[in-house]
């Protein structure tokens, strides 16, 4: 059975620093103090970047030895010292939102799946699915890549040599072509994020969760977050979070929580109304779940109910990214707010000026790897 969704009390204006307690019962909101625009987190290497790789929107990887950034092609900074390792040559059409990391091999998928050496970037193999993956986030193991494709098959490739290991196409009945968006693995089972077409534009959508097989790509379940009609809509693989899976909500302002072993919703925690709904999902350090959206609001929800334990507005922009750092909360508006973890207070803002934050967030230790228009960064975290 879903718990009842957390409650507002009142209506949230538009100062630019704003927390709110909020609980079931629906506590008051108060201003939050001390919102500097000094930087918190130290710069500790910046890289310029080449016009192919500058301004993107897809999302770093590291792996604890480079920091890995898509643009027109792949390209590997040193962890340590933010040195140029490799960089590939172009891709054939797309560029990739994510990239998979895993077993020493980095995985690219768009119009064709890569898979390169980590360590220099050789090539090791390339595959040509049934059509561009390139708007999907793709998962992997020490086995297999996994991804989907616009035309929502999702493909297992054996990751030490392309060699496909099995493929399924969701929605068969389907009239629209409905692009997978993201791959989640945890288990035995891989999570297949599709948003629903209703229309051929995909104006009207429904976000719909899989779960399939891991090793044979068997459909367990499925989620569908609504019909269509409602225009809902889901656009990044969901967070494993325990026996939960945490998921936004895109087109109908919220974030939710399914069980990943029924498929059965548990909550749903709406967002500020009047504002598209958020873009990636809820990501989880020590028991709290920190989110972002496009309402410009940070939050930090109990993952087991989806309670509101804080919400803070560091700036008046939508926010695409979160990231959780050392004791802080990153999220990306163009700017960069830093936000302390246990009470939602801003630390600090960085780049409000001329460069801007365009990508997500890699994590390791205690360093945040991103990019601007200009350059790649290695934050300390506070």
């Amino acid at each position: 059975m879903a718990h009842p969704s957390p409650t507002r009390s009142g209506r949230f204006g538009a100062p630019a620093i704003l927390a709110c307690s909020l609980a079931l019962t629906g506590a008051g909101c108060q201003e939050v103090t001390g919102g500097t625009r000094g930087g918190p987190a130290e710069v500790v290497w910046r890289t310029p970047v080449q016009e192919r790789f500058a301004g993107t929107t897809s999302v770093p990887e590291t792996d604890g030895q480079r920091v890995y950034v898509t643009g027109t092609g792949v390209a590997a900074f040193d962890v340590q010292s933010g040195a140029k390792a490799w960089q590939t040559p172009r891709f054939t059409e797309s560029i990739p939102t994510h990239l998979a990391v895993r077993g020493g091999r980095v995985f690219a998928a768009e119009a064709t799946v890569w898979a390169f050496d980590a360590a220099t970037g050789r090539e090791l193999w390339r595959y040509a699915p049934d059509s561009d993956a390139s708007l999907g986030q793709s998962a992997a193991d020490d086995r297999a890549v996994y991804f989907g494709t616009r035309s929502r098959r999702v493909y297992a490739l054996a990751a030490a040599d392309g060699a496909p290991l099995w493929t399924v196409r969701l929605g068969a009945d389907w009239p629209h072509d409905s692009p997978v968006k993201g791959i989640a693995a945890a288990g035995d089972t891989v999570y297949a994020a599709i948003d629903r077409h209703y229309s051929p534009n995909g104006f009207y959508s429904a976000g719909v969760i899989a779960a399939l097989d891991r090793a044979t790509g068997r459909e367990l379940w499925r989620h569908q977050n609504g019909t269509g009609a409602d225009s809902r809509g889901i656009i990044r693989a969901p967070t494993v979070a325990g026996r939960l899976l945490l998921a936004a909500d895109h087109k109908g302002s919220a974030f939710y929580a399914v069980d990943r072993f029924t498929g059965e919703e548990v909550w749903r925690t709406p967002t500020e109304p009047g504002f598209a709904g958020p873009d990636s999902p809820p990501v989880v350090a020590d028991g709290v779940a920190y989110a972002s959206g496009n309402d410009a609001y940070v939050y930090a929800l109990e993952p087991a109910t989806g309670r509101v334990l804080w919400r803070t507005r560091p700036a008046m922009g939508g926010s695409v990214y979160h990231a959780v750092c050392g004791g802080a909360v990153f999220n990306n508006f163009q700017g960069l707010g830093i936000l302390d973890r246990q009470r939602g207070t801003v630390l600090g803002r960085m780049f409000d000026g001329d460069e801007r934050v365009t990508s997500g967030f890699a994590v390791h230790g205690d360093r945040i790897f991103l990019l601007t228009h200009q350059a790649a960064y290695a934050l300390r975290c506070p």
